[in-house]
């Protein structure tokens, strides 16, 4: 809100107290607003609002002065992006170099990230017997985490009516003369916050090649390597909205994260006279994953321009942290393909995976799979028509699995507290249980039946695919509540069984292929049910995870919000039933949903909704005329649900708020209900933050100009192209947060981009 909706907030919220501090005016009143508790208590918050009186007391609220925090932390960011790639190679051999720079400047002035890259691929053929290869890339990040300010919820309540610099400019620390109102300016000033996460990684793949004398036989060996080294700094001066006048702090921390994985492969591939195919896959396969962290954090640095550099001069150690983390998996698998005729198709594998992460005897699980497929375009049946040009059905059924949880939680885990003995003399070291063991836990297995069609038509200008699928899983690897008279508030389970059934539609059409223009267009559409089946106690529902039987696994359940109680004969006679059972509804507050009894117990909590979508879909077009390239992207997602978790009416009266439809006298919606100050947030005000995220998303146009050849010639140059492009240009949705597409509550606003640039090979 502004200073003048805010201020007119503040009124209501007094107006409806049963303390000494009413409002007793039903418009604004000068002598009322310089006798308010909120409006006294800072002069400058007066001065403010007194802006919006003329001296004969009328009241104008576009005169009251205001200001808003988030404009002076957020700005237009800055996207730069720059490649360079060479490439070359001669009939044996061929390589490609590249090298990247990345830099964004955040929407939040505080936030930046800045990233360097090298890339290096190269494929090299000794012989007819054996060839090598390699891909590798470096890179250097360092991202400017900023203070997190913008999802702190203490500072969308600070008053729009207050002081946010000094008269020399420098920000001041309390807003409002309120205790808890800190100004997010100070985290602005220079040396008050820094927050780097430099991260170096070098991602390699390097393969060998082996092919034998006996005709089909070859041999591939895979080596992945995935190498991480995180610098983890932090630093808050006392002047920060964090650290409060307080002692400053510091934070360094570094982890070191390694991934390899070994592929060895055996490949058959013959054909056996005209009609028949066969080709026979053999792999053994492992991985290693270590993880290696440590962390020291300090307060009360011996000069702040020290920063995280030098934390031993720090007065106080805070916390100190260090863990390794390790798992392996290892991995058989065989697969064979069949072909008759080209026409009739077979294929069958069975894959046997072994994870460390799960308990001792559950650590090994097989899992088969078989596909059948009948290219029909290929029948002879099919030969004296020309309206389809492939035509192709499938149908497979398969069993995967999941083991990814934490490492060790099927032994348990246990943390470090601290006790005083000896009337506070000394201090002690001991271990509580943390995490409750569970040394049953398995593999979470899905088995799917799949069925698909393949087509295309007019000489495949029209193509797409159909597919049919149905999933089982069993073994969920949830955490599930348990009562905490146990010592835990939850424990990983295996838990249940679920279901989820859909269809995924794709086609691409070339809707226009002239020499001049070309039109493509690609549809993709993707529905999708899901359902709890059964659970650890069969088919009841759990209530206290809000699991149930028949639904989706994670579904929202609670009051239902229907309106506001009016002032009307029929919502006074109704509101009366149930204040006669024990209630003390008013007119204003949040009407909600009941069975019939005239009472809101737990019985009258319902399902509202799902984070997951009934549908999505999406459709790219792409035109081409001459030298000139559009195309626009649009993605779809419609039926999902999510929580807005963000404070609706918290303290009205003295903290600020979104700007809402809230109920008044004068003022009868059914939005949102009457603020008072004698509530910290309204009854039932979760019930506010439930909202329908439907939305449809414009992610990327682009519109470019490739020179002509004439031109281009001239400039030395094999192909310049200019473009202009705008990510996430535009959204439409009724939902009501930062962005439908997960982004609730309090967060880094969605950002659009808007890029220019040009592409050169020569």
């Amino acid at each position: 809100m502004n200073a003048a909706q805010y201020a007119e907030y503040t009124r209501e919220a007094y107006r409806n107290t049963n303390s000494s501090g009413k409002y007793t005016s039903d418009s604004p009143d000068k002598s009322a607003d310089m006798a308010n508790p909120m409006f006294k208590q800072d002069a400058y918050v007066l001065e403010s609002l007194m802006m919006g009186y003329d001296e004969n007391g009328n009241y104008n609220p576009g005169n009251v002065r205001t200001d808003n925090w988030f404009d002076h932390i957020t700005r237009n960011g800055i996207v730069t992006d720059h490649q360079i790639s060479v490439q070359g190679g001669n009939t044996k051999t061929n390589f490609l170099a590249s090298a990247t720079y990345n830099r964004v400047d955040g929407v939040i002035k505080d936030k930046s990230y800045e990233r360097y890259s090298v890339r290096l691929n190269l494929n090299h053929e000794i012989n007819k017997w054996f060839k090598f290869g390699l891909q590798t890339q470096y890179s250097h990040s360092i991202e400017q985490r900023g203070s997190g300010m913008e999802g702190d919820q203490y500072m969308y309540r600070i008053s729009p009516l207050g002081a946010l610099r000094n008269d020399d400019g420098t920000p001041t620390e309390l807003v409002a003369a309120d205790a808890q109102m800190w100004n997010p300016l100070m985290n602005l000033v220079d040396g008050a916050v820094s927050a780097p996460l430099k991260t170096s990684r070098y991602l390699g793949s390097y393969y060998i090649e082996v092919t034998f004398p006996i005709e089909g036989l070859k041999f591939r060996s895979n080596l992945g390597l995935d190498s991480r080294t995180v610098q983890d700094y932090q630093f808050y001066s006392s002047k920060t909205s964090k650290r409060q006048l307080g002692t400053s702090y510091a934070e360094n921390g570094m982890s070191k994260y390694t991934m390899m994985t070994l592929e060895n492969m055996f490949f058959y591939n013959k054909d056996f006279g005209k009609d028949h195919s066969l080709g026979l896959t053999l792999l053994q396969s492992i991985q290693e994953d270590k993880n290696e962290s440590n962390q020291v954090g300090v307060q009360d640095i011996a000069s702040d321009k020290l920063q995280y550099n030098d934390i031993a001069s720090a007065l106080t150690v805070d916390n100190i942290g260090s863990k390794l983390v390790k798992w392996n998996m290892a991995s058989f698998m065989g697969r064979v393909n069949y072909s008759y005729k080209g026409k009739y198709l077979f294929t069958g594998s069975a894959r046997y995976d072994g994870s460390s992460r799960l308990a001792e005897g559950h650590k090994w699980v097989l899992f088969p799979s078989i596909a059948l497929g009948w290219r029909i375009s290929e029948e002879s049946f099919m030969k004296k028509q020309n309206i389809i040009s492939n035509l192709k059905l499938r149908v497979g059924w398969g069993k995967t699995g999941n083991s990814a949880i934490d490492p060790y939680m099927t032994k348990g885990g246990l943390k470090l507290a601290k006790y005083v003995w000896d009337n506070g003399g000394k201090e002690v070291l001991g271990y509580a249980p943390s995490i409750m063991a569970n040394d049953a836990l398995t593999w979470e297995t899905t088995k799917q039946w799949n069925i698909g069609l393949d087509f295309g038509l007019f000489d495949n200008r029209l193509s797409g695919a159909i597919d049919f699928y149905l999933q089982n899983t069993s073994d969920l690897l949830l955490e599930r509540q348990i009562p905490v008279v146990s010592g835990f508030g939850s424990v990983l389970s295996n838990v249940g069984e679920t279901r989820n059934k859909g269809i995924e539609v794709s086609l691409s059409s070339m809707n226009i292929n002239s020499k001049a223009f070309q039109w493509t267009t690609d549809v993709m559409f993707y529905a999708n049910k899901e359902s709890i089946e059964s659970l650890y106690n069969g088919k009841i529902d759990d209530i206290g995870n809000s699991w149930f039987i028949g639904q989706p696994l994670h579904v929202f359940y609670d009051y239902e919000k229907i309106g506001i109680w009016q002032d009307t004969p029929e919502d006074i006679a109704e509101m009366k039933k149930f204040n006669d059972n024990g209630a003390s509804f008013k007119l204003g507050d949040i009407k909600i949903w009941d069975n019939g009894d005239n009472k809101i117990t737990e019985a009258d909590r319902k399902i509202l909704g799902t984070t997951s979508p009934k549908f999505i879909a999406s459709m790219v077009n792409n035109f081409s005329y001459k030298g000139f390239d559009f195309s626009f992207f649009l993605y779809a997602s419609m039926g999902s649900m999510l929580n807005n978790d963000i404070e609706y009416e918290n303290k009205p009266g003295r903290a600020n708020s979104i700007v809402i439809d809230y109920w008044t006298p004068n003022n009868p919606t059914n939005a949102y209900p009457r603020p008072s100050v004698d509530n910290q947030e309204p009854a039932y005000v979760s019930t506010l933050r439930y909202q329908k995220a439907n939305y449809l998303r414009i992610r990327n146009i682009t519109l470019g100009y490739t020179l002509p050849d004439k031109i281009t010639s001239r400039l030395r140059a094999r192909r310049i192209r200019l473009y202009f492009a705008a990510n996430n240009p535009f959204v439409f949705t009724n939902f009501k947060g930062i962005d439908p597409e997960g982004a609730a509550g309090y967060t880094t606003p969605s950002c659009s981009t808007w890029m220019g640039g040009v592409n050169l090979s020569f």
